[in-house]
């Protein structure tokens, strides 16, 4: 699976990972990185830098929407460099109707 973060179908692809990846923990909220949730479902390292891009755009635009399922709360920068790394969502409790 690809997701990139100019087509709108694949943002939605990108954000059922994000809620299946939360759904099948059990978490309502957590802090995770792009790469957690490939590894998750066995995508390759490019589908990681995809669904962080997704991730910085709906942060950077704070766009919370039921229709992601989820929103990011925060993020936090990977040791001393600012490019945020770990994401903290939550899931919209509407979200388990979606998947």
């Amino acid at each position: 699976m690809r997701c990139g973060h100019t087509d709108s179908t694949r943002r939605y692809e990108c954000a059922h990972l994000i809620c299946t990846y939360l759904i099948s923990q059990n978490l309502k909220h957590a802090i995770v990185t792009s790469r957690d949730i490939a590894r998750f479902h066995h995508l390759s390292r490019k589908s990681s830098q995809s669904i962080s891009a997704m991730l910085n755009f709906l942060y950077s635009n704070r766009i919370r929407e039921p229709r992601f399922g989820f929103y990011i709360r925060g993020t936090a920068p990977f040791r001393k460099c600012e490019y945020p790394h770990h994401y903290t969502i939550e899931l919209i409790n509407e979200a388990r109707g979606l998947l």
